[in-house]
């Protein structure tokens, strides 16, 4: 999380704060536009813009509908009522929703945001956020609450369904009056701010009104600012949007998405590699095996299926059921070399459908156990020679299928 830095506009100067990534205040200070661009001439965080309350209208509009252009065409007119002027004069930008569900319009002239906006094309940094003062006052937790905050000879009020104003603070009492419904009203300032409203407060405390001090010793611009959330009404939308490049988490998740699909189109082009190889080996040893048949078949022309022609000569049927020539030896002579026995001879008489392996061991159990393992793996296996020959052992296995 980068740096945050809020500014506002204090009569012939900007007033600034600075604040760590860590929400604590690091710096402030109040410069001419030319001394606050060059000071900040490479900053890289979050810029802020605090626009001043008393410009601005905080207000609340009942709109049903949830469709957003609705309720942008139908605002200008809920809201018609509250204002002073047309709303063809007027600039609207829409917040969120409060407890009850209306929704938080922000209200200024037209002209006066067209001069913001030309006063921000003069600082030399990308100020994608502009809220009110008022908006950032906390909105207290209870409706009939009230929370006021002190900034110098001014008052930024807030009530509990959002809506708010910033007034001279001469004029709070007149502002809030007596209210019997109203659970109370805190106000937060620093000690000098308190001295400049003590007669408006006693007034209120006159009658009868609940009221908490809250007193800091920080300014009414840091309590401002150290209470932005980011869910308050930004004005910089509609044609006043500013796109910016987001930089963090976006750019890492952008960042993995390319190399997701990097990494599929690597793995397509070896798949499809793959398949070129397999075809062009499959090429071969069908070529291969054309060529074997053609040596040992020279008689047969015209083969076309080398394959069929391969099981007709072994006596391989298509509808055999697994007892033939070739499936019998694959199943005969899978576990010879695991078993310590040489293959060197195979014999096969079709109409019994005995298949002879004659092999060669170091020992007569070798041929005595792989017997056994034919006979637990379905097959009617047995011993029919054994024969000693020097250091080895000469052996025949009768082999059949097994029952069905």
């Amino acid at each position: 999380m980068a740096e945050t830095l809020f500014f506002r506009k204090a009569e012939s100067s900007l007033q600034w704060l600075l604040f760590d990534q860590f929400g604590n205040k690091k710096e402030e200070g109040r410069d001419s536009l030319q001394d606050f661009n060059e000071q900040f001439d490479e900053f890289a965080g979050r810029v802020i813009f605090v626009t001043a309350g008393e410009d601005v209208l905080l207000t609340l509009a009942n709109v049903p509908s949830r469709q957003y252009r609705q309720i942008v065409q139908a605002v200008p007119y809920v809201v018609e009522e509250q204002l002073a002027t047309d709303v063809e004069d007027c600039f609207f930008a829409l917040g969120e929703r409060n407890y009850q569900g209306e929704i938080l319009v922000s209200v200024c002239d037209l002209d006066a945001m067209e001069a913001r906006i030309e006063f921000l094309s003069r600082v030399d940094l990308v100020v994608d956020t502009m809220v009110s003062e008022t908006s950032l006052v906390p909105v207290p937790e209870s409706a009939q609450a009230v929370a006021v905050v002190l900034d110098g000879s001014r008052v930024h009020v807030r009530q509990g369904n959002g809506c708010g104003l910033t007034l001279p603070s001469a004029q709070l009492p007149l502002v809030l009056g007596a209210g019997s419904e109203r659970s109370g009203i805190t106000v937060t300032g620093n000690e000098e701010a308190f001295e400049t409203i003590a007669l408006q407060l006693g007034e209120l405390e006159a009658a009868e009104e609940k009221i908490e001090r809250q007193v800091i010793e920080e300014s009414g611009f840091y309590l401002l600012c150290c209470q932005y959330t980011g869910s308050e009404t930004n004005l910089l939308q509609g044609p006043y949007k500013v796109e910016t490049k987001r930089s963090g988490g976006l750019v890492v998740w952008r960042s993995v998405a390319v190399l997701g699909g990097v990494a599929l189109l690597l793995h397509l082009l070896l798949l499809a590699g793959q398949g070129v190889f397999l075809s062009r080996k499959a090429s071969e040893y069908q070529s291969a095996a054309s060529s074997l048949y053609e040596s040992v078949f020279p008689n047969d022309r015209n083969v076309r299926d080398v394959r069929r022609r391969w099981d007709s000569h072994l006596g391989r049927s298509s509808d055999d059921s697994g007892g033939d020539f070739i499936s019998l030896l694959a199943q005969a002579t899978q576990g010879i070399p695991g078993a310590g026995l040489t293959l060197q001879n195979v014999n096969f008489n079709e109409s019994r459908g005995d298949l002879i392996l004659q092999v060669l061991g170091d020992r007569s159990e070798a041929l005595v156990q792989y017997t056994q393992k034919l006979t637990s793996a379905g097959l009617e296996a047995e011993i029919g020679t054994i024969s000693q020959e020097g250091d080895s052992v000469r052996g025949s296995i009768k082999v059949r299928g097994g029952a069905s």
